[in-house]
């Protein structure tokens, strides 16, 4: 009877609050966000920790959730529409929490606009079994969301009540928000997006990647600060360089000297290539703007030489304003000289939408992995990275004149195997790595990193025996996604990588530390090259006291304003070609009962279509598709596209109109006769 008791009164005291909607839309954002930081923490007292640390942004998050609880009283169906903000809510805080865990930087508006690419990487970051299980998640939440709303009761609406309630919540929240703005309590942009997600909580930050986007307009802009400007830089005359050196730019994914984990010693040196280019090159830090993933963000500063401190919090560049927009870069300066750009990437083209930013950022042709041949691919399925060499000599040979090369490799990507996984290689730790989740993680990446290295030192070698002058940087995107903190590596700072700069002629050692948007500028400059407003900038200014306020000026002008500095007009994009060599077919052949499409350049890649249909067809070898249950009629179309696996496509061959088989006396590739 005594149990029967508390649980009555214990039902009217819910009662009583759920029909005062602020305070049970306050005391449900409070145990919300104590969930969610928990989650956010992956620790069971994440939310506590929260509360007490910083207490102004748990109350700041509290009411901000206060508001969104405040609407669900104007529907019918309450209990239904609590539910789905709570679900919500909890499902975004639940992606984040498995974020986290695999690829180190936290839940980002920017997700959704890379989910179909990214889709295509789950099963790096899933195992079987999880994918299983998030599936049947997804699905039982759903089943269970619709089943509440066909049996959820309907309640009358105090409309009255409920718009007092939700317009009270929601000014609070705004003056909350404003307030902590204005006063400096809240940031005007993020540098460390799992710093700042553990300061001001999930839901802030979150909501801010929605809507923070671009470059705030500085105070000071008008044509008359922007002309006061460039007439300070160009102060500092464009050289007519004595040397025109072929330029090669290699970012190198997630790679760092493993070296810099503290205490942890390997059987061998991963890294003997770079450790010898950083002991006899010019070499440094390289702080840049992502840790664990962000590759496309780093490229950015250094492909442009801006910096992205000024853009919204957990901006990619790639995805908004570069999707229709160009800009300095270091493409654009170096074509005053007459060079040719050329950029490659060991992984699918549509990635980060590169197919089509690349040609705003000035690059004349673009290769990605639908239009390589003969890779190999590492235990986790990403393309080994020695492809490169070849492509890139390629590039250099293409041309008669100088050439600039930016090329993004993919190998040492994570997320890193916490276990042994079939076809892989370990360098092994001898000491220093107690926890065997974290040794293994060591080793497998250890070893990745190794045939990084070997890539190296094949390009260097092959640049060695080349008859025109080179200049080549490596660096490291950033650092792996590996758990650990910053008092476990020498840098002390997860934002630190490291570059050198090598030539295949003398060129003085300059070591210095660069923020990764000085890079190219830096790199040019030890060249005698100074092309370019922001490189410039970045040359002669580096130290000025308005250096950075300088920066934004610029960025906000080339981006967002009203292009002062281009004198109202913009960079004219290049026709961007896909791969260095064009895709060609050339005709049909018979072999027994089997059809071939004959060409060059063909990919696995590369698709046939007849007619506009697309047709069965396995690649063969770089000259030779099969066809399957196609017999060519006189005037088929015979086009070969080349399709990314997420089914877009970035190039096609001029139209082949069939007429005849080629003759058996013609030259049969050797892979139809294998």
């Amino acid at each position: 009877m005594k149990k029967y008791e508390i649980l009555k009164k214990a039902k009217e005291i819910f009662l009583k609050v759920w029909n005062v909607p602020l305070m049970f839309s306050f005391l449900l954002s409070f145990v919300v966000v104590g969930v969610v930081e928990a989650l956010s923490r992956h620790s069971l007292f994440g939310g506590f920790e929260f509360l007490f640390e910083e207490p102004l942004f748990y109350f700041m998050t509290v009411i901000a959730l206060t508001a969104a609880f405040s609407l669900t009283y104007f529907a019918p169906k309450r209990i239904f529409a609590v539910a789905l903000v709570l679900l919500a809510v909890l499902s975004m805080a639940i992606v984040n929490f498995v974020l986290l865990f695999t690829r180190i930087t936290p839940f980002e508006a920017v997700d959704f606009s890379i989910l179909r690419t990214g889709i295509s990487l789950v099963n790096v970051y899933l195992n079987t079994f999880q994918l299983i299980l998030c599936i049947a998640a997804i699905v039982a939440a759903i089943g269970l969301m619709v089943l509440l709303f066909i049996k959820c009761p309907k309640v009358k609406v105090n409309v009255k009540e409920a718009a007092v309630s939700s317009v009270t919540a929601i000014t609070v929240a705004t003056l909350v928000i404003v307030l902590f703005t204005v006063t400096g309590v809240l940031p005007q942009s993020f540098k460390d997006a799992n710093k700042a997600y553990d300061k001001y909580g999930f839901v802030y930050c979150f909501t801010r990647s929605i809507f923070d986007r671009g470059i705030s307009q500085p105070d000071d802009y008008n044509k008359e600060s922007v002309d006061e400007l460039l007439d300070q830089i160009d102060g500092n005359v464009t050289n007519e360089p004595q040397k025109k050196p072929n330029v090669i730019i290699i970012q190198l994914e997630s790679f760092m000297d493993p070296s810099a984990f503290v205490g942890v010693e390997f059987e061998r040196d991963p890294v003997p290539n770079f450790t010898a280019l950083k002991e006899n090159c010019t070499s440094g830090k390289l702080f840049v703007p992502s840790v664990g993933s962000g590759t496309a963000n780093t490229e950015f500063e250094v492909v442009t030489g801006m910096c992205l401190d000024y853009f919204g919090t957990g901006e990619y560049p790639y995805k908004t304003i570069l999707q229709t927009k160009n800009c300095e870069t270091i493409c654009y300066n170096l074509a005053e000289l007459g060079y040719t750009s050329h950029a490659f990437h060991n992984h699918t083209g549509t990635f980060y939408n590169r197919n089509i930013v690349y040609k705003n950022l000035g690059f004349n042709t673009f290769t990605p992995v639908e239009y390589m041949n003969s890779y190999d691919v590492n235990p986790l399925g990403w393309a080994k990275d020695y492809v490169l060499e070849g492509e890139i000599m390629k590039a250099l040979e293409s041309t008669t004149g100088n050439d600039l090369v930016f090329a993004v490799s993919v190998q040492g990507h994570g997320k890193y195997p916490e276990k042994p996984v079939e076809g892989e290689t370990l360098i092994p730790v001898v000491s220093g790595a107690e926890d065997p989740v974290f040794k293994h993680q060591l080793e497998y990446y250890a070893y990745q990193l190794y045939e990084m290295d070997d890539f190296i030192g094949r390009l260097i070698k092959s640049l060695e025996e080349y008859d025109e002058d080179c200049v080549l940087v490596f660096y490291g995107d950033h650092q792996p996604s590996i758990n650990y903190e910053e008092e476990d590596i020498t840098f002390k700072d997860k934002h630190a990588s490291e570059y050198v700069i090598w030539a295949n002629f003398e060129l003085q050692e300059n070591d210095k530390d660069l923020e990764s948007y000085q890079l190219s500028a830096y790199a040019l400059q030890q060249v005698g090259i100074n092309n370019g407003l922001l490189t410039k900038l970045h040359q002669g200014y580096s130290d000025h006291e308005e250096y950075e306020s300088y920066m934004q000026l610029l960025e906000y002008d080339m981006l967002y304003g009203d292009m002062h500095s281009y004198g109202g007009g913009q960079y004219i994009s290049p026709d961007m070609r896909m791969g260095i060599e064009d895709v060609t077919v050339t005709g049909v052949k018979n072999v027994t009962d089997d059809y071939f499409v004959i060409g060059e350049n063909f990919t696995k890649s590369s698709f046939v279509y007849v007619n506009g249909k697309a047709r069965n067809a396995h690649y063969v070898s770089p000259t030779v598709l099969l066809l399957e249950d196609y017999i060519p009629v006189k005037d088929d179309v015979i086009v070969v596209k080349q399709i990314t696996k997420d089914h877009v496509e970035l190039g096609k061959t001029k139209e082949f109109v069939f007429e005849k088989l080629i003759k058996s006396s013609d030259v049969v590739p050797d892979a139809i006769e294998d």
